[in-house]
């Protein structure tokens, strides 16, 4: 059976869209929340029967992985993507599969009611 957990973080950074036509132009910054979410069959022996992962292994991952490398930073100089919700998104992502994780889904959200998502 496969099961799915999901751990949420935030970190805070500014970015611009140069080429936009609108206000997101110039100079601003978002609180994001990123939920990963890892897929798998939980563990049937050890310290982590029942688990598909532990909490806090993912959420260390997420940190850095993720946060680290991100949280109050300037994105435009960070990313090698432009620092789009669907871009950052689509970067961790990658990163956090790169990490060797089983992620299954990335959902950023930018305020409280956009976010972009991922999936594999």
């Amino acid at each position: 059976m496969r099961t799915a957990i999901t751990k949420i973080v935030s970190f805070d950074a500014a970015h611009r869209l140069p080429d936009h036509a609108g206000r997101c132009r110039n100079l601003h910054g978002h609180t994001y929340r990123l939920e990963a979410t890892v897929a798998g069959a939980p563990q049937e022996t050890g310290p982590g029967t029942g688990m598909v992962l532990d909490f806090a292994e993912l959420e260390q991952t997420l940190q850095r992985v993720v946060v680290n490398r991100l949280d109050h930073t300037y994105l435009n100089d960070v990313l090698d993507v432009v620092p789009t919700a669907e871009g950052i998104a689509a970067w961790a992502f990658a990163e956090l599969k790169a990490s060797g994780l089983e992620v299954r889904k990335v959902r950023l959200w930018e305020s409280p009611t956009s976010f972009a998502e991922v999936e594999d």
